[in-house]
């Protein structure tokens, strides 16, 4: 029990830090501003690495949920986009802390809400050999006033893509991908 919270802690922490190290190159590598690694670091104590104040077209505060992380978009073109699994040899499903650990820090596949709605914008250039799938967004956290966290992800149920939620303590399976850029 106590190395499950510790490895949990642990897994947290690391995730932290590489968003810190992310968004730092973002703003322009080294030298570091010390001031702009100063806020860094108390987001990341604080565990929200929300910048500025993000424009959601679909923007769920108004529905009284909390946005607990957030990475601004990074997605600018479809063009260089690959829609990849998160299961491993003989998995049918992990639940959303997995699957959200193994986009982040092993599949180089963590992309936002601001991403999806970008997407949703240019849906026209999605590929459609994405279409059997839901494709999810694991930089984007929420918290509805219940309690539980949530994640954005796209779906194409028959003519156009939207843009629903998806409980992070349900199991993710393998009709659901994860975008990273194409290598």
């Amino acid at each position: 029990m106590a190395y499950d919270v510790a490895g949990d802690l642990y897994y947290e922490l690391d995730g932290q830090l590489l968003e810190i190290k992310r968004q730092l190159r973002q703003r322009g590598g080294y030298p570091y501003d010390p001031n702009a690694l100063k806020a860094l670091l108390q987001r990341g104590i604080e565990g929200n690495f929300v910048m500025g104040d993000p424009a959601f077209k679909r923007d769920m505060r108004k529905e009284g949920w909390k946005l607990l992380e957030h990475a601004p978009r990074r997605i600018t073109s479809t063009a260089d986009l690959e829609g990849i699994s998160f299961l491993k040899g003989g998995e049918g499903f992990v639940n959303g802390e997995e699957m959200m650990r193994r986009a982040r820090f092993e599949l180089d596949a963590n992309y936002g809400q601001e991403d999806a709605e970008f997407l949703l914008d240019h849906q026209d250039e999605i590929p459609t050999a994405l279409r059997p799938y839901l494709l999810v967004f694991t930089a984007t956290v929420w918290e509805a006033s219940h309690g539980r966290r949530y994640v954005a992800y796209l779906r194409w149920p028959g003519e156009r893509w939207d843009l629903p939620f998806h409980w992070l303590d349900r199991g993710f399976r393998s009709h659901c991908r994860l975008l990273r850029p194409r290598k």
